[in-house]
């Protein structure tokens, strides 16, 4: 009997981002700390707000365990086409996409723009607001946003306030917090962030988080 994972995404845009980075590549990483064997026969159900759920059938390719340092525990999925079943619904899901949303929280006026400059060169379809203050960003902050983006070097509290409230989200919207301090990202990891990248953040550190964040699922369940 295959194993079998339910894999639970936030929003539509986040499903399209994971489809466009690895599924249409016939694979996928599965984050979680069960022990499914390589070779192992597997079918992953994609829960997709406004389309239902969509049934996959593949192989466990490789997996990789908590004692890896080379990233989180889980394994990756071989698909053998999986065109067939997603062709129209990506379709679908293309006509009514809205743009991406991100907010910005960045004390700095010239950091600021520079980061949403940035996002936009790296997500074209983003939609980036920018807050200036931690009650700024607080006040305007919903679940209608697809990603927060702190920095935190220069008011920590005030960043680190702000990624509580975005995990405090129902569902909860995805962090990505920038900083040079080795402290603060242990603090940002504990508050909830996602995603950790230094700050100035480098263009490809910063795509690779972006990517990842967007279309990380908001739960996995095995059976």
């Amino acid at each position: 009997m295959p194993y079998g994972v339910a894999i639970e995404f936030r929003t539509a845009s986040s499903f399209l981002v994971a489809y466009s980075v690895n599924l249409s590549r016939g694979g996928l990483f599965i984050e979680t700390d069960t022990d499914v064997p390589s070779g192992s026969p597997i079918t992953v159900d994609l829960v997709i707000p406004g389309a239902g759920a969509v049934s996959l059938n593949g192989v466990v390719a490789w997996r990789r365990g908590p004692e890896s340092t080379e990233g989180a525990p889980g394994f990756g999925v071989e698909f053998s086409d999986v065109t067939p079943l997603l062709g129209s619904l990506i379709d679908k899901l293309v006509g009514t996409f809205r743009n991406i949303h991100v907010l910005v929280l960045a004390t700095d006026k010239h950091d600021r723009s520079a980061l949403a400059r940035s996002i936009r060169s790296i997500i074209s379809t983003a939609d980036v607001n920018q807050a200036d203050t931690a009650r700024v960003a607080t006040e305007v902050l919903s679940t209608e946003h697809d990603l927060l983006v702190v920095d935190l070097d220069i008011d920590p509290e005030g960043g680190l306030s702000t990624i509580r409230a975005a995990a405090a989200q129902h569902p909860r919207v995805p962090v990505i917090a920038l900083t040079a301090n080795v402290k603060l990202r242990e603090a940002a990891r504990a508050a909830g962030a996602d995603e950790l990248v230094s700050n100035p953040p480098p263009f490809d550190e910063l795509q690779v988080a972006l990517v990842r964040a967007l279309a990380k699922p908001t739960a996995v369940r095995g059976s």
